[in-house]
């Protein structure tokens, strides 16, 4: 149950000069080398390779075939393709000769869309102040300066008396609309022009300049949209002109920008190498269990290359290793923080105790089976490539896409999913479906069979005080269970490190917990703790006073201020049935005013429905959270704590995921090639 990180060994890879090219290609395809710079000692004997004329050229086509992909319409990409070598890569990507059509057909397109633009825009303007019945060649004076308008109606009044009084200079044309005048604006030479620029800004006025338009408004109306109708006839066979290339070549501009990217990446790891006049060194992390893997693929090759398994005292990479149906769980460790070096991995733990924890707290079995349906739907819609979510509230929707991502909601769907599954266990334990209890009908009926179930329903009912003391209990047991299990981590920690005292203060705390732990249940049960006249009281004190010394031995003096720590930790535990009984009572409540509200007149039925929908829907919402969050931190401070540091660095392997090339060197990618063939 318990697993480490993947183990890591630092290594360093010497090789000819020549083939240096040929190593960092391998590495990158194989994907399972950390790349690290090189230590002191080696990079003092060594040089950096610059002025790499081969990386300026891939760079020049990467951003070349960059700007052509942007130009041109996307096409789906149908097939992949090997570049068997860089020279390969370069002849593919200047093959491609279209760069002073496409950059004719943009420039050309880029200047129809701003006469479109302009067109559109004088449209507008020409309709909204279509009520000036003139011709527009009117208003373009060279001695003047002619403006459309438009203000607030309630602000035109003293817009128009401010004009007037700096000067009677202006010619001034105005439609009141109710909300909106729209006003045409001729100012005269000799209207002073700072008068005009202060009147419109504390007046709140937009203006905007007479288009250089000649004929009355309806005719350059019709004659702009048919201006506009041409232009976009224009700029539809341009676009399919692009699209026509781009059905040729869009597919090998995709795999070409994608291996350009590649090369670019592994030559700016061969500028940076360090080198000699024959030979290559570089360093990095790689798991041990693919290292022979590596030496293998590199001799094949890349002869006389040499990896070396080097010694160091640095903290490794980490990398997860659990099984498939855990990884979903990762994220919540990588939230929390990374396992470093040779730490313990807590995502199994989290894994099975997580989902738990969450169906206790929620306990319902139409609860749970309402958070199962929904984390099913939207795994099957995100994951099924319907990502809109339309069949949900807006409100609920927006709310949703604001603080998750589709992805991030398929693995927290994928995590509650459990929790779901055990809180409908729970609920038909406890005999719950939305707060109402129905295992009574099955019960008698099963009961007439010869069975002897419960007759009122339920094994443990959580609002009964038998059913209270017992759940108190199970979380009590839960709390030193979980406290027990991270410090006897904590203790293996410490000695795995060396670390003798705080193994031994480690010992103390567990050795304390359970002397509390005893002597509380010796006092439920009524039991004897006097040292003095009886052997267990005697036990218990010892328990309490040896988990004392042990921890001022490990830890100090500062271990006395933190005894209660180990207390609370126990009983934090309990909130589990806090949060239970708040959801049951909260049901309960819902369903009692239900049915009162049904023995009365009908708007207080429909406001009884009212309430209960809203109600439940309001504790399945809770439901989706509290139990979440509570449970999380449970694990989180009152069991990592006991033996998780975390602080790791996550493992970075020098490589790219591929859409539309395939690897070079990566073996297995080779032989599913050959078995494909």
């Amino acid at each position: 149950m318990i697993l480490k990180p993947a183990p890591m060994t630092r290594m360093a890879i010497l090789g000819l000069r020549k083939y240096r090219q040929v190593v960092v290609s391998v590495l990158h395809d194989l994907g399972i080398v950390q790349l690290e710079p090189l230590s002191k000692d080696v990079a003092a004997m060594l040089r950096n390779e610059r002025d790499n004329e081969l990386y300026r050229q891939v760079s020049d086509q990467l951003l070349r075939v960059k700007a052509l992909k942007t130009v041109l319409p996307a096409m789906p990409v149908t097939q992949c393709r090997r570049f068997s070598s860089t020279e390969e890569l370069m002849q593919t990507a200047k093959s491609i000769d279209i760069d002073v059509m496409v950059a004719s057909l943009e420039r050309e397109k880029e200047k129809l869309l701003t006469q479109m633009k302009e067109t559109e825009n004088n449209i507008r303007l020409v309709e909204e102040f279509a009520f000036f019945p003139e011709d527009l060649k009117v208003l373009q004076l060279s001695s003047a300066r002619s403006y459309f308008g438009r203000v607030e109606s309630e602000k035109f009044p003293a817009f128009k008396k401010a004009l007037e009084a700096n000067s009677q200079d202006i010619i001034l044309d105005s439609k009141a609309g109710k909300e909106v005048t729209h006003f045409v604006l001729v100012v005269l030479p000799n209207f002073p022009s700072h008068a005009l620029g202060t009147t419109v800004q504390s007046h709140g006025v937009h203006l905007e300049a007479v288009p250089k338009l000649a004929g009355k408004p309806d005719i350059i109306i019709q004659n702009q949209k048919n201006i506009h109708g041409e232009l976009s006839a224009k700029l539809k066979h341009i676009d399919e002109q692009l699209t026509e290339i781009s059905k040729i070549h869009y597919t090998t501009l995709a795999c070409a920008e994608e291996q350009l990217e590649i090369e670019n990446k592994k030559l700016e790891v061969v500028e940076n190498l360090g080198v000699s006049t024959d030979a290559f060194a570089l360093e990095g992390w790689v798991p041990k269990s693919k290292i022979e893997e590596l030496k293998t693929t590199l001799h094949k090759h890349s002869r006389g290359t040499i990896v070396y398994e080097l010694k160091t005292d640095q903290k490794p990479p980490s990398l997860f290793t659990n099984p498939k149906t855990f990884r979903i769980f990762e994220s919540f460790i990588r939230f929390y923080s990374l396992p470093s070096g040779e730490e313990f991995d807590p995502t199994l733990i989290f894994g099975l105790i997580f989902p738990f924890f969450y169906g206790l707290m929620l306990g319902d079995v139409g609860y749970g089976l309402v958070i199962l349906l929904v984390c099913r739907w939207v795994i099957r819609r995100v994951e099924g490539g319907k990502r809109n979510l339309n069949i949900m509230p807006k409100p609920l929707r927006n709310f949703a896409k604001m603080i998750l991502k589709p992805r991030q909601m398929v693995k927290l769907a994928k995590v509650m999913t459990p929790g779901a599954i055990i809180a409908i266990m729970f609920g038909f334990t406890f005999d719950l479906y939305f707060g109402f209890h129905l295992n009574g009908y099955l019960f008698n009926h099963l009961n007439s069979l010869g069975l002897h179930l419960p007759t009122n329903g339920a094994f443990l009912d959580p609002l009964s005080p038998f059913g209270l003391r017992k759940l108190l209990l199970i979380s009590g047991y839960i709390g030193i269970g979980m406290v027990s299990f991270g410090l006897i981590l904590g203790i293996l920690n410490s000695y795995r490190e060396g670390e003798k005292r705080h193994m031994i203060g480690k010992l103390g705390w567990l050795v304390f917990g359970w002397g509390i732990v005893l002597t509380g249940l010796a006092l439920l049960h009524h039991g004897h703790i006097n040292p003095i006249h009886h052997v267990e009281g005697i036990g218990y004190f010892g328990l309490l006073l040896g988990g004392i010394g042990l921890m001022l031995y490990g830890e100090g003096t500062r271990a006395i201020m933190e005894l209660p720590s180990i207390v609370s930790h126990i009983l934090s535990y309990t909130r589990i049935v806090g949060i239970l009984l708040a959801s049951v009572i909260l049901a309960d409540v819902i369903d009692f005013i239900f049915i009162k509200t049904t023995h009365h007149t009908l708007p207080y039925v429909a406001l009884g429905v009212m309430i209960f929908f809203i109600g439940h829907i309001f504790n399945i919402i809770i439901g989706v959270f509290e139990p979440g969050i509570q449970g999380a931190r449970l694990i989180y401070v009152e069991f990592f704590s006991k033996f998780f540091h975390g602080n790791g660095r996550p493992f970075k392997p020098f490589g790219t995921r591929r859409q539309f090339t395939y690897d070079q060197y990566n073996p297995e990618v080779l032989n599913k090639e050959r078995i494909t063939a």
